[in-house]
């Protein structure tokens, strides 16, 4: 038996059919790290074009302020956003990624983004709770939603951390984050061990 005979019987069908599907998922994967890694390096650069090219004609994007929607709104969101600070750095950490069909996916991405503001270092730490598609030019987000663990300046860090209202955003009074004490497992945790 050749190999050309093999790869006509339905096994090798169904063995290169799985290879091809299990070898595009991991290109996806890495397309889809890459798309969080530029929005990061694109933000931080005020590159406006390419910030607007990550986004879907529909896209979506909630933050402390609000969902906006459109890729347009979306990108004029930012620019508002942007005025409130200098430099910025934004880190991705990790991703994960689930698959809804060959071409759309949503994943968590948990990141921190560090803000120069006018009265010095402000720190968040956050997942972006994302929805992607497979456009014509690749993978891009169809929506983030941003939830926060801290937002606050840099010298108040060390403290804060434990403290409740862990989102001290400049002129908006201090609130709680979204993080963890929103997720059904925290409330099973603390209601666990506080008896």
């Amino acid at each position: 038996m050749t190999s050309d005979t093999l790869s006509t019987t339905p096994l090798g069908d169904a063995m290169t059919t799985d290879i091809e599907t299990r070898i595009r998922r991991l290109e996806d994967r890495q397309a889809l790290s890459d798309l969080v890694a530029t929005y990061g390096r694109v933000v931080d650069d005020r590159d406006l074009d390419a910030l607007r090219a990550l986004w879907t004609d529909d896209a979506v994007f909630e933050s402390t302020v609000g969902p906006v929607s459109g890729r347009d709104e979306v990108v004029d969101h930012y620019v508002e956003r942007m005025r409130m600070f200098e430099a910025s750095f934004h880190i991705p950490h990790s991703q994960t990624v689930e698959f809804a069909s060959d071409d759309e996916a949503h994943g968590i991405v948990t990141a921190h983004a560090e803000l120069g503001m006018p009265d010095g270092a402000f720190w968040v730490a956050l997942r972006y709770h994302d929805r992607y598609r497979r456009t014509a030019d690749g993978w891009r987000f169809v929506e983030r939603r941003v939830r926060q663990l801290y937002a606050m300046p840099l010298a108040q860090l060390a403290d804060g951390l434990s403290e409740g209202l862990r989102k001290r955003w400049p002129n908006t009074p201090r609130a709680e984050a979204e993080l963890p004490e929103s997720l059904d497992t925290w409330a099973s945790w603390t209601a666990g061990s506080s008896s």
